[in-house]
C-alpha cells in the first residue's frame, strides 16, 4: 500500500503546496522532503518499499540503490526547450532564447527501456518575452501537468500508465538483470 510520497524539489517553498495539492486524492499519505541527494540517503530504508519518489523543478541525481528499493516508483516532472530536446540551454543563449518548451512528467528507472513518459504538455513563448516572464510560464505549465496528474500520482498504483516509451507494462525485476 502506498503510504509515503517523496518530495525531491528545487526549493524548500515548492514543497508544502505539492504536498498539499496530493494530499486532497489520498488523505492518508505521509511525505518525505528531500532538496539533495543527501537528503534522500537519510530517509529510513523501511520508508521506501511503500514509498513513490517524486522530483519536481529538481535537477538532482538520484541514486541507483534508492530507485530500486522504491515500491510505488520514481517519476520526475521537468521542461526543457524543445529545441534542444534532453539538454539544459547553455546559460549564455541569450541570442537563441528557446521560443518552444515541453513539460514532461517521466517514470525514474535505472533501465533506460523502461523509462516513460506519463504525462506530456508545450508551451509556446510569444516573441519579445522577457526571460523573467518566459521562466513564470514554463514553470506554471510544469505546475499546471502535476495538477493534472496528481490524482495518479496520489493513487496505489504502482506504475502508472505512459504515454510515450516502453510497451512493457511490467516493472523490471532482479531477476531480469540476469
Amino acid at each position: 500500500m502506498l503510504k509515503t510520497i517523496i518530495l525531491l524539489t528545487d526549493t524548500v517553498q515548492q514543497q508544502q503546496p505539492l504536498a498539499n495539492l496530493l494530499r486532497e486524492h489520498n488523505r492518508d499519505l505521509a511525505f518525505c522532503s528531500a532538496l539533495r541527494a543527501s537528503d534522500l540517503s537519510a530517509i529510513e530504508p523501511d520508508v521506501l518499499s511503500e514509498a513513490r519518489l517524486v522530483s519536481f523543478a529538481a535537477n538532482v541525481a538520484v541514486p541507483e540503490k534508492f530507485l530500486l528499493k522504491l515500491g510505488y516508483g520514481a517519476y520526475k516532472f521537468y521542461a526543457t526547450p524543445t529545441q534542444y530536446p534532453g539538454l539544459p540551454p547553455a546559460p549564455d543563449e541569450s541570442d537563441d532564447d528557446p521560443r518552444c518548451y515541453s513539460v514532461i512528467a517521466q517514470s525514474m528507472t535505472i533501465w533506460p527501456d523502461f523509462k516513460k513518459v506519463v504525462g506530456l504538455e508545450t508551451v509556446t513563448i510569444p516573441d519579445g518575452t522577457l526571460p523573467a516572464e518566459r521562466e513564470r510560464m514554463v514553470f506554471s505549465r510544469l505546475a499546471h501537468l502535476f495538477w493534472g496528474m496528481s490524482h495518479m500520482i496520489a493513487g496505489e498504483a504502482t506504475d502508472l500508465p505512459g504515454i510515450i516509451g516502453s510497451s512493457e507494462s511490467q516493472r523490471p525485476t532482479a531477476a531480469m538483470m540476469n
